[in-house]
């Protein structure tokens, strides 16, 4: 029999969409703080916030006649329209499902009133006074779920503090400005004075892992990102540190901007890796389409923005140079400032297969076959794309599986795009009419490894949807085709030819890492010979 639900009900439904921890409850406030402009907030736990929590900040404040109507259901002063939302909260529900989960206490004044007021709410219970107070807004909530046992079971105040940390340090980094504390029982268990997104990941990730971020800035128009991301050492095989917010919130990567961040890295990350950091997407409210679910985290872009992401994380790349150090064998990067716009002056050679090169008080130790790889590598894509397809002089035929004949039935017109001419010859057979033009090396007449590029067409994902952008099948093909006539190890190199290739390297945009991810050049700083020599600083080599 189908009833109407009792209110009582409806109730706990509603507290139970919005707050299923003390971190949603943290999440909620310290959102409605951000939006009311606060430049300073504490956040106080009692028994891991099930007991009591507190937040208090400077914002602008609630005036005194608007604070009763705060706490009830979809009231809100923040949203006109879900097509143009500019505050972190605006569903009007947060304080409403918070006097639904426990006893709430909210304390108000704007600056310019004479006085605060007070509300507390409990479910139908609801109390307003008027009293003394500093500027600012204080909310207070005890016993969470106390009246709602199947809710509190299995909440741990120990975990729910961690949470509470984690979710502080999320808003902290994509909000560096805001002075933000952690009291835990009445003991400071963080406290952050503001500052820049810098002196926020170093009191989040720690200075060793800050000092190997890279700054990022770019814009476009209305169109701009910042933050930090690290250098290829830092890399993870998980996503886990790696955050993003769009116009201050903090959401879950959409897949396209997340796939132009790994682009831009290219062969510096390893396979599966992640980079470290923290980016600020900003751009017109009416672009973005919030998913209204209570933790709002989830989004969607009406323009394609990941060539301004990719093109932001490339310049902060290469804004820096990436050769790995030496003698320390875990990948951290020596110190050495200002952009790759540098000239490496060749040395010797080493072994017959390693250039030996110095630039700006370092010494590069560099592969000469991985180098070659990398300019031939970039020479081929860059061919890839401002060459047409160039017809066979004779027809080439490839054989397909049955599989792999299915996969190119699906997507014949992606790969007619990349320049192939392909026309059914029998049974899992094609003839080959027209390749794109870098796969004819060297002026031979026939084209090099055709069944492979097609079967790794086939088997990687569809071509990206970015102008410009390169498909992963033919990035692989060509990695593969620029090891054939690099120079090999082995092969003594004159100092002419040595310096050109050097020189080739270093106008590469990616001259760090071979197509393969191994490094191309190694970094020996002179502080670091000074120290293992001895020497007492680098101003006695000079002068002895």
């Amino acid at each position: 029999m189908i009833r109407v639900l009792p209110e009582e009900i409806l109730r706990e439904i509603a507290a139970g969409e919005v707050v299923f921890s003390v971190a949603d409850a943290v999440r909620e406030l310290l959102e409605n703080s951000l939006d009311a402009g606060a430049s300073r907030v504490r956040v106080e736990l009692w028994g891991g916030g099930l007991e009591r929590l507190l937040v208090r900040d400077n914002g602008q404040g609630i005036p005194k006649e608007e604070l009763p109507l705060a706490v009830e259901r979809h009231t809100t002063s923040k949203l006109e329209g879900l097509d143009r939302i500019r505050t972190l909260g605006f569903r009007g529900e947060g304080l409403y499902a918070l006097r639904q989960a426990g006893r709430l206490r909210l304390t108000s004044r704007p600056k310019d009133q004479l006085g605060a007021a007070t509300v507390e709410a409990f479910l139908d219970e609801i109390h307003f006074y008027t009293h003394p107070g500093l500027p600012g807004t204080e909310a207070e909530l005890k016993g969470l779920f106390l009246h709602l046992p199947a809710r509190r079971r299995g909440l741990s105040p120990k975990e729910e503090e961690r949470r509470v940390l984690f979710l502080l340090f999320r808003y902290l980094l994509h909000h560096p400005h805001l002075a933000l504390s952690l009291h835990v029982d009445g003991e400071a268990r963080f406290v952050y004075p503001g500052g820049g997104f810098l002196e926020a990941a170093k009191a989040v990730w720690g200075p060793v892992v800050a000092n190997r971020l890279l700054k990022v800035g770019h814009r476009e128009g209305l169109y701009a990102l910042e933050g930090l991301l690290s250098r290829p050492e830092l890399a993870r095989p998980r996503r886990d540190r790696l955050f993003l917010a769009v116009n201050g919130r903090p959401v879950e990567w959409p897949e396209g901007l997340l796939r132009a961040v790994l682009s831009a890295y290219r062969e510096l990350l390893p396979k599966n890796g992640f980079p470290v950091g923290v980016l600020n997407l900003c751009l017109p409210p009416e672009e973005v389409l919030v998913h209204t679910a209570p933790e709002k985290a989830r989004l969607r872009l009406l323009k394609d923005l990941s060539s301004l992401v990719e093109e932001g994380v490339r310049r902060a790349l290469s804004s820096v140079p990436l050769a790995r150090s030496l003698p320390d064998r875990s990948f951290g990067l020596s110190p050495v400032g200002g952009s790759r716009a540098f000239r490496l002056r060749h040395l010797g050679q080493f072994r017959g297969a390693y250039l030996l090169a110095e630039a700006e008080g370092v010494l590069y130790i560099v592969d000469q076959h991985a180098a070659h790889e990398r300019v031939i590598y970039e020479e081929l894509l860059r061919r890839f794309k401002e060459e047409p397809p160039v017809v066979l002089p004779a027809l080439e035929v490839v054989a397909l599986s049955p599989e792999e004949e299915e996969d190119l039935k699906e997507r014949w017109e992606e790969v007619a795009a990349l320049g192939f001419d392909l026309e059914p010859f029998g049974v899992g057979r094609y003839l080959v009419r027209r390749v794109p033009g870098f796969l004819l090396l060297a002026g031979k007449g026939a084209p090099i490894l055709l069944g492979e590029v097609l079967r790794d067409i086939l088997k990687a994902a569809p071509w990206s949807e970015r102008p410009g952008g390169l498909p992963e099948a033919l990035r692989r093909v060509a990695a593969r085709l620029a090891c054939l006539p690099a120079v090999k190890a082995g092969h003594a190199l004159a100092n002419a030819p040595a310096q050109a290739l050097l020189d080739a390297l270093m106008a590469c945009e990616t001259p760090w890492a071979c197509p393969h991810g191994r490094p191309t050049a190694l970094a020996l700083s002179e502080e670091e010979l000074v120290r293992r020599f001895g020497r007492r600083s680098v101003r006695m080599v000079q002068v002895e």
